[in-house]
């Protein structure tokens, strides 16, 4: 058997671990948006506090969905030359 090529059955696994990822960052993209629209009728420390959160899930929020998705593609994409050999 092939070192390299992953059995049938982690396929779904990664595939699925990249979706989780995927979906985190968008809960994470909502938190931001709540934070940012609660930031107002905060005041002094609990204000930078909710400023740097939200920019903080903003951050993670967009990086892990990108993640996700061009890791998605990439493994579609090598599964797909694997089914053409």
């Amino acid at each position: 058997m092939d070192e390299n090529k992953m059995p049938e059955n982690d396929g779904w696994k990664k595939n699925a671990r990249l979706a989780i990822y995927a979906m985190a960052g968008f809960y994470l993209l909502t938190l931001a948006y709540q934070m940012f629209r609660a930031i107002s009728t905060s005041h002094g420390n609990e204000q930078l506090v909710m400023i740097v959160a939200t920019i903080l899930f903003l951050i993670v929020g967009v990086g892990l969905i990108g993640f996700g998705l061009i890791a998605g593609y990439r493994n579609i994409k090598a599964d797909h030359r694997e089914d053409e050999k």
